[in-house]
């Protein structure tokens, strides 16, 4: 490949730091986190910018701040906000950074308007310019005054060579108006609400960007109805149209909907330490795929409450200008948590103050000896200040390993396993959903929380599929104890955000409303022909395991004699079946001459909805393992934990 994803980011962000010179800079949420994946607020400072504020209409710049850059997403929400900012200030030169492309830009800002005529004449992106510049001299409101609008995508992070992430588009789930699936059997763009088409746009705008820094000519496969419209617009916009032909690595690009397979991001069983330190610590405020970290065992500060405490900044994993560091987070993703224990021990000895057993003379590294080294530099912030990066990953995974969550994570583990056992055995669900009514009831002894057990019930549903039918007795049951528990801890849930009083009439609909969406998930794998069953006989040939629906199509397609995946629809088939059915020429053969991922040299797999660390590892590995030569990216719109991945199918 000629270009890495890390490259690509690196490469639009030197694009940035050339424009920042003597400016006070604004970034939304999204830049923000992909500007700490190459490096952070100090290659803003160090590269000449003045000030660094987060994009909030509660932000302004001094009198003597003459310049500004905003680097966002230049939604409408966002416009109205740098509108805001400019008129409390007084800028003479303002440059607008648009992460998207300016082609969705001026579909949004014209909504509802007939630009057929823009759209034909090839002018969209000149025009949108000119509409955004236009903007930003009506609200600077001054004569002499420079403006620019520009678009710079800055929409990928990269937690390892194989890996990407797209943080501006960690809300794009495959939902329909809060639905799974959608009414009408066939979906096209136009059925979508404006927001929902916005969405796709985006998403596929930055899958474009990043193929066109890439030199990258894809063939697109998808699985999904979601993928199905993502594709569809990367297929049919002018600007997809026109990067193909100046592109020349041919690549596959696989899409594919989360919602088919929910089993792997809601299953508590972790063996990633990556996956383990995401369930546990609190998320990086404002960030999807990073975590905060309680720095108050180096630190002298007394912290009462982390991580409100607004007192002590939180420590993070990544460390993009620590090569060490580096390594470590790719240990955590691909390495077993032992091995992850000793190289962070065999790092922290090197600066240890208190000369702790070497290394070599230990069998095992707790997270006792591990806290140990780390204590002993506290308040000593001349070694805390040249080993910070692998100073915050030791406090990441000691905090992680010593969480009272940690035990509740592995009871749910234990209970997922017996459960999936239970179903696998006799393919009889009449205990299983009784088995979960009892655990609900008894959550508080057991030390459970409400939103494990749901992740636990999105996991047993998406586990089943339409192969197992629960009882409507049974089910009725559920929805009841539901009804109870949610009410019993919404304060505890998402319900109470807004302070508003909880009736158990609601509670009642929210209990039915969960068990509806239960059953659409276990819908979802209907519409496919050999992925159906995620439940596979264990290779030991006793019992079952699961095996997830990616595991199974990249298995099948690093495969050497080429299974055929008639799930994995290309975007060109059906013109291309249409003219062999008309020519007649429908063979046998016709499966080994259509398109196969693997044809070419480049395979990106892109997941809408988000991947685990351990999904990350085991595709990984089953295409090294094979021996193929391709070279294969891994992407998802973020990261995610079973409790996240449990609210964003139930859409709480």
């Amino acid at each position: 490949m000629s270009v890495s994803v890390k490259e690509f980011g690196k490469a639009w962000w030197s694009e940035v730091y050339n424009r920042i010179i003597g400016a006070a800079v604004y970034l939304d949420d999204a830049s923000a986190e992909c500007l700490h994946w190459d490096g952070g607020l100090f290659n803003l400072l160090s590269g000449g910018a003045v000030a660094v504020k987060s994009l909030s209409p509660f932000e302004f710049s001094t009198k003597d701040h003459k310049k500004a850059v905003f680097i966002t997403q230049t939604t409408a929400t966002q416009l109205r906000t740098i509108c805001d900012i400019i008129r409390n200030s007084d800028f003479t030169h303002c440059i607008l950074i648009s992460c998207v492309s300016l082609d969705v830009v001026f579909l949004e800002i014209n909504e509802g308007k007939d630009v057929s005529d823009v759209i034909a004449a090839g002018k969209v992106q000149a025009e949108c310019t000119k509409q955004l510049e236009g903007m930003l001299q009506d609200w600077i409101g001054k004569k002499q005054c420079a403006v620019e609008a520009v678009h710079i995508p800055i929409c990928t992070i990269s937690p390892t060579n194989v890996v990407f992430l797209t943080p501006a588009h960690h809300k794009v789930y495959p939902m329909y108006d809060g639905k799974l699936i959608h009414d009408s059997a066939s979906v096209d763009l136009y059925m979508l609400t404006s927001e929902e088409r916005s969405q796709v746009r985006r998403l596929a705008s930055c899958l474009n960007s990043m193929m066109d820094s890439m030199n990258l000519k894809e063939d697109i496969f998808y699985m999904g109805t979601y993928s199905s419209l993502v594709a569809g617009v990367l297929e049919n916009s002018p600007v997809c149209i026109a990067r193909r032909k100046n592109c020349s690595n041919p690549t596959s690009l696989i899409i594919i909907d989360r919602t088919l397979d929910l089993c792997g991001v809601t299953s508590h069983s972790m063996e990633s330490v990556l996956d383990k330190v995401m369930a546990v610590l609190p998320r990086f405020p404002g960030h999807s795929n990073e975590v905060a970290i309680d720095m108050s065992p180096l630190c002298e500060a007394n912290v009462i409450n982390h991580p409100e405490d607004v007192q002590l900044s939180p420590g993070c994993l990544y460390h993009a200008n620590d090569d060490a560091c580096i390594q470590t987070f790719d240990h955590m993703i691909n390495k077993s948590q032992k091995e992850v224990m000793f190289d962070l021990y065999n790092k922290l000895s090197k600066i240890d103050v208190q000369k702790s057993p070497s290394p070599k003379t230990l069998l095992k590294v707790t997270p006792q000896s591990v806290e140990k080294i780390v204590t002993a530099s506290k308040g000593n912030y001349d070694v805390i200040s040249k080993h910070l990066g692998v100073l915050q990953q030791a406090l990441a995974v000691v905090q992680t390993l010593k969480s009272p969550k940690r035990a509740q994570i592995e009871l749910v583990s234990s209970l997922e396993k017996q459960v999936s056992q239970n179903l696998a055995a006799s393919r009889d669900s009449t205990s299983v959903l009784h088995q979960i009514s009892h655990l609900i009831k008894s959550r508080k002894d057991r030390n459970l929380s409400l939103e494990s057990l749901l992740a636990l019930l999105v996991h047993i549903y998406s586990l089943s599929g339409t192969e197992v039918s629960f009882s409507k007795q049974h089910e009725d049951s559920l929805t009841e104890t539901l009804s109870v528990a949610i009410f019993e801890d919404h304060k505890a849930l998402w319900l109470n955000e807004d302070g508003k009083i909880v009736t158990p009439e609601q509670c009642d609909e929210m209990s039915k409303c969960v068990m509806s969406r239960l059953k659409d998930i276990a819908q979802m794998r209907r519409i496919l022909n050999k992925y159906q069953s995620v439940l596979k006989p264990c290779e030991t040939g006793v019992g079952h395991e699961y095996k997830g629906l990616l595991q199974q199509l990249v298995d099948d397609l690093v495969d050497t004699e080429r299974p055929e995946t008639p799930d994995l629809r290309h975007r060109n088939e059906g013109i291309k079946d249409l003219l062999r059915s008309g020519l007649n020429i429908l063979t046998s053969k016709k499966s080994r001459s259509t398109k196969h991922p693997f044809d070419n040299p480049n395979v990106i797999l892109f997941v809408i909805g988000g991947v685990t660390a351990e999904e990350c590892k085991r595709l990984h590995r089953s295409v090294i393992t094979s021996g193929v030569d391709n070279t294969v990216l891994i992407g998802s719109t973020k990261l995610v934990t079973p409790v996240e991945a449990m609210r964003d199918a139930l859409a709480l």
